[in-house]
């Protein structure tokens, strides 16, 4: 049986034997994946934020409560057959901001999601709850409501998820700058400890989301308000004519009010927690959606960003979109020519290979987790989501296999007008983009 010291040291001399070319072809594939790209830059965000004085970041605990922005808000929860699940999110949000009014619009459900909704409203002050009698999805349910409403800013949050009891002063708190019109929140798992697919989602998020939005809003580059907790100006809105048939609608109407003018921006401490897919076979198709959108709305619907001669050109908008081609498409084909050229002709020593990769790649993310932790409000749970850094890159892979298979598919069958998140008569009333 061969020992570890034996292993550790063969590793070693073939390491140490390595050509600076080899060691480059060796490492190559690691630059394709998102983990080294975004290990560096966010230690350099961290850097700059130390060196600048812009770190710890505020949150509305660090404020006067007369310092505060206090806008009217109008919460709108959109759902379907979300009997189970409506109350407990209700719950999480009332009573928590003082100019505030809810709206639960249930979107034809078959189960007892409007009467579970109505009795809360009734015991519960400032709650309006609507139903409409066909399916028409969540687009349609939040245009609906904002015919109830007269709120400076309105908040869309899933059915299924819940809020911080903060939340709603830290995500409207960007919103006293006119020029902002959409607001980003940090979006992480509720049920972290359920398996181990749970728990490597709850790691993602705090890395792709909490750090990595606030690492795009430095760059102007944020690119979604997400639909399970995200706030709009109520005016900007309106100027852009309401939310377009999804999936991806979120993503959708904050690139058009960035289109419009306005600018998308993040707040790190306005906390949702979600339930994520609790089996790979759902999240696989919960990422096919996801991914799908990125071709949809980045690289057809919204591509007239990249036009420099349009009026409403802005270089951040082209900056949004490079990023996205460049990260997401290119890196992501890159990335699968180079496995199939190492399945091909597999290197002389394919475990040292493989294990030099696993080892680099959780270097890097040990970086992310430094940063993530550096900014954290709370370090106890988000240290504790962490402990499954080494399953992380075969997580990687597996978003990788589903990246590769929705945004081909997207490309050039456009498998997102066949997504059933959307009602049949609805997704063939629209434009297919």
């Amino acid at each position: 049986m061969i020992s570890w010291d034996f292993a550790l040291n063969g590793w070693t001399f073939w390491l140490s034997a390595l050509h600076r070319d080899e060691l480059w072809w060796t490492m190559g594939g690691l630059l394709l994946v998102d983990g080294p790209r975004y290990a560096l830059s966010k230690a350099v965000m961290f850097l700059w934020d130390a060196l600048t004085g812009n770190w710890p970041l505020k949150s509305v605990q660090d404020q006067e409560i007369e310092d505060r922005y206090e806008p009217s808000v109008c919460v709108v929860l959109a759902g379907y057959n979300e009997a189970e699940t409506v109350e407990a999110t209700l719950t999480s949000i009332w009573g928590t901001y003082p100019r505030l009014e809810i709206i639960v619009i249930d979107d034809g459900s078959e189960d007892d999601m409007h009467c579970v909704a109505q009795n809360f409203a009734q015991d519960h002050a400032g709650i309006l709850v609507l139903r409409k009698p066909q399916r028409g999805g969540k687009s349609s349910c939040i245009n609906f409501a904002l015919k109830y409403t007269e709120a400076e800013i309105v908040v869309v949050v899933d059915t299924d998820s819940h809020l911080a009891p903060d939340a709603l002063w830290e995500i409207v708190q960007p919103l006293a700058d006119p020029q902002v019109g959409a607001v980003s929140a940090t979006v992480l798992a509720r049920n972290t400890t359920t398996n181990l697919i749970t728990w490597l989602q709850a790691e993602e998020y705090l890395h792709s989301i909490f750090v990595g939005r606030m690492l795009a809003e430095r760059l102007g580059i944020v690119s979604v308000a997400s639909g399970a907790f995200g706030a709009f100006r109520r005016e900007a809105v309106q100027r852009v004519g309401g939310w377009d048939v999804g999936p991806g609608e979120d993503g959708d109407i904050t690139l058009r009010l960035r289109k419009m003018g306005y600018d998308a921006v993040f707040a790190p401490y306005a906390e949702c927690f979600t339930n994520v897919p609790e089996s790979w076979p759902a999240l696989f198709r919960q990422r096919r959606r996801w991914n799908r959108g990125t071709i949809r709305y980045k690289c057809r619907k919204h591509v007239d960003m990249a036009f420099f001669w349009y009026p409403n050109f802005r270089f951040s908008n082209l900056l949004l979109l490079l990023n996205v081609w460049f990260f997401n498409i290119v890196c992501l084909y890159g990335f699968w020519i180079y496995v199939l050229g190492w399945l091909i002709a597999p290197p002389d020593d394919l475990f040292f290979f493989l294990w030099t990769t696993y080892v680099a790649y959780l270097m890097f993310h040990v970086l992310q987790v430094a940063v993530a932790l550096a900014y954290s409000r709370n370090l106890r749970r988000d240290a504790a989501t962490s402990v499954v850094l080494p399953f992380v890159p075969i997580y990687q892979l597996f978003r990788k296999c589903a990246r590769l298979i929705s945004v081909t598919e997207e490309l050039f069958f456009r498998r997102s007008f066949d997504d059933n998140y959307v009602p049949w008569h609805v997704r063939e009333a629209t434009w297919h983009w």
